[in-house]
């Protein structure tokens, strides 16, 4: 049990310890000598969080090593680490695969001396005064004077219609990560996967190499994979300009325009990376929300795209039958003789189809409300922190302070990853997730630092902004 009495040392609490948490610990370290750095977090290994920790050498970044070091300012740190540790013939254009790149954050993040780990799960967070009180799942209590939330991503949200038998019968898989999800599995058993985003990849991969060799069967809404990445030239400037009208159509017509005019259309999305999230806070409320209903979809299968190696993959199993699309609206899964029994709603009207095991794959939840989080319901019920805009994530500044249900930013309170989802569109990728630790650290030191009167941006060093470097 932890039991802390008011720091001695200006305390900073970090809530998490995946990438978000660990990269922050390490630039507030560089920047902050004299600062107490805790870094709370209930799994053993720091810096791997849930995408790196995979067991999978088959998941693969989706970036290339030129494009992914996790410091801002040397974008070939993660080549040269690759090459030294890990692949001597890497090279810019290499994917990774994901789990090489959770031992080179580790490896970073160990750069950094004097953070404490508590492995430990915080239940609770009180503010009283000028101190934050962290409350444990073991009854300890950690004091500090910010807290910095990096608590990464949390499981689907519940799907419609799920039978209560055939959850406990290990027919229908909630989380896709879990070691329970491809036990007792016969190889050529069908298997049926709702949702075709990353995750959905990332499953079929997973199950091939545990030897799973039947069919299996995608369902989801829109009925497609993600693209591929393939070598483009880079675009000279941003394929919407700055002073475009903010207006769903306006961003659509400038971006086909730009692909019209001869550029390759991955080159017009990836010229879009320093600038997405500025565009984004430009739209209105209404925009935003025009976005969500019709644009999300098909921002996320050109933006996120699969390595060439996995792509190569899923484009062989469709060809060959053992991978399908089934473009439909999940109806209800329920118990079934020899596993589940899926329905779904098609442009043809109502239909079902027998399966052996029914897995999750809709992504994390972003109703922070409602995720299995007892400090986040504890945040939500005091006040302390509130929803984004369009109901999910958190409410936060452009630089992560947490806004109350007040709307009043908060001093002590921070967030960065995929929380910041509330308010900006991209904030999962490592790009952006690399940036906005550079940026909660530094409004930090200069608190620290006493420099109290100065605003979050002057805090900030110079030309740094909300975006990340361009990738």
């Amino acid at each position: 049990m932890h039991t802390v009495s008011a720091p001695a040392l200006k305390t900073v609490a970090i809530i998490g310890g995946g990438v978000s948490g660990a990269l922050t610990a390490f630039h507030l370290r560089k920047d902050s000598k004299d600062v107490r750095i805790m870094v709370i977090d209930p799994r053993p290994e720091l810096g791997l969080g849930l995408a790196y920790s995979t067991p999978c050498l088959r998941h693969l970044l989706n970036v290339p090593a030129g494009k992914i070091s996790a410091l801002p300012t040397e974008p070939g740190h993660f080549l040269a680490w690759l090459r030294e540790n890990f692949d001597p013939n890497a090279t810019e254009a290499t994917f990774a695969p994901r789990a090489i790149f959770g031992r080179y954050i580790r490896a970073v993040f160990s750069e950094a001396p004097d953070i404490e780990q508590i492995q430990a799960e915080v239940m609770d967070l009180r503010v009283n005064g000028d101190t934050v009180t962290l409350k444990l799942e073991d009854g300890g209590v950690l004091i500090a004077n910010y807290a910095v939330l990096a608590t990464g991503n949390f499981d689907p949200a519940a799907l419609p219609g799920i039978d209560v038998a055939a959850v406990e019968s290990g027919a229908y898989c909630h989380n896709a990560w879990s070691e329970a999800t491809y036990a007792n599995l016969p190889k050529d058993a069908s298997v049926t996967l709702i949702g075709t985003g990353l995750t959905g990849v990332d499953v079929v991969l997973r199950l091939r190499e545990l030897g799973h060799t039947g069919v299996i069967t995608a369902v989801s809404r829109h009925g497609v994979f993600p693209n591929r990445h393939a070598a483009c030239k880079i675009a000279a400037c941003s394929a919407i300009p700055a002073d475009t009208a903010a207006t769903c159509v306006s961003y659509l017509r400038a971006l086909r325009a730009t692909i019209a005019g001869g550029n390759e259309w991955r080159s017009a999305i990836d010229s879009l990376r320093s600038t997405t999230n500025d565009l984004w806070l430009a739209l209105p409320q209404q925009e935003q929300e025009r976005f969500r209903r019709h644009l999300q979809r098909r921002w996320d299968v050109v933006r996120h795209r699969m390595a060439p190696p996995i792509a190569d993959i899923i484009e062989g199993e469709l060809a060959g039958g053992t991978l399908r699309i089934t473009e439909a609206h999940l109806v209800g899964v329920s118990l079934a003789d020899d596993g589940a029994r899926v329905s779904l709603h098609t442009a043809e009207g109502l239909s079902q189809m027998q399966t052996a095991r029914v897995i999750n794959c809709t992504g994390p939840s972003m109703n922070y409300r409602r995720v299995a989080s007892p400090l986040l319901r504890s945040l939500f019920a005091q006040g302390l922190a509130s929803s984004g805009p369009l109901g999910g994530g958190l409410d936060t500044t452009r630089y992560g302070a947490l806004r109350d249900a007040e709307g009043q930013a908060s001093n002590m309170l921070f967030n960065l990853g995929p929380g910041r989802l509330g308010t900006l569109l991209e904030s999962i990728a490592i790009p952006e997730i690399r940036q906005q630790a550079v940026e909660v650290a530094a409004i930090l030191a200069g608190r620290l630092r006493k420099y109290t009167a100065l605003s979050p941006a002057q805090l900030l060093p110079a030309q740094r902004s909300l975006s990340s470097v361009a990738v």
